[in-house]
């Protein structure tokens, strides 16, 4: 069974998962069904951030970016057609989480000797894992841990000069995002009976909690800082 899935190929550079079929839609199943629960965290904070009375504009600007990202993992997991949707599927990823840690620096860091450093800091954070002499399997993994770094870097600092307000939100998305790399790394390096289509899809899953944890932390911190605004205003 593993030995038919790794002679597949496939019309892109990524990897074969456990429960790549080629030949039928989708191609992966799970993969394909678990892009639905970003699916939900988009929805439900454009509904949210529609509904506030408050500007929301990082906010507004990183969700079309995010639903790029699902339509190019939904599509490229559905069909691994072509190399354009395996590109669409993690550049947003890159992007959004680049983007994440530049909002916190210039939250956090009101100097720009402290925002280049921390800029620094979290370029190598991205460059560097791309770098490193790992076992097949493992680079992607460690690149999205070494990008994962780069947000919560930022975030630490700006919790620490805010009394860390709501630092549960960063616990439960760490956390979340621990679990999503775990089972992401895990995917084809054993056999389970029980989880014969492999863990991938659940590397989406914890992943898209992970976001929502993090989205719902800029969104509250947003909210708290226009309405203290507004009632030293009044």
């Amino acid at each position: 069974m593993l030995l038919t899935v790794l002679l597949q190929t496939v019309n892109d550079s990524g990897p074969i998962y456990k429960e790549t079929v080629m030949g039928r839609f989708p191609v992966e199943p799970f993969n394909t069904a678990s892009n639905l629960v970003f699916l939900a965290v988009i929805i439900y904070f454009s509904i949210k951030i529609w509904k506030s009375t408050h500007s929301h504009y990082f906010l507004k600007a990183i969700m079309p970016i995010f639903f790029l990202g699902y339509i190019g993992g939904t599509v490229y997991h559905a069909t691994r057609s072509a190399e354009f949707w395996l590109l669409l599927d993690w550049v947003p990823i890159v992007l959004l989480c680049f983007a994440c840690s530049i909002y916190f620096v210039f939250k956090s860091a009101r100097s720009w000797r402290y925002r280049l450093l921390l800029i620094a800091i979290i370029v190598g954070l991205n460059i560097i894992p791309a770098t490193l002499p790992l076992p097949k399997g493992y680079g992607t993994s460690v690149g999205y841990i070494g990008s994962a770094v780069a947000v919560i870097l930022p975030v630490v600092v700006y919790l620490y000069q805010t009394g860390w307000a709501r630092a549960i939100y960063l616990g439960l998305a760490v956390g979340s995002f621990t679990i999503a790399v775990i089972l992401r790394t895990l995917d084809k390096k054993y056999e389970m009976e029980w989880l014969w289509m492999g863990t991938h899809w659940l590397w989406h899953t914890f992943g898209a909690i992970a976001v929502f944890w993090l989205v719902r932390f800029i969104y509250e911190d947003i909210e708290r800082q226009q309405h203290l605004r507004m009632t030293r205003i009044s």
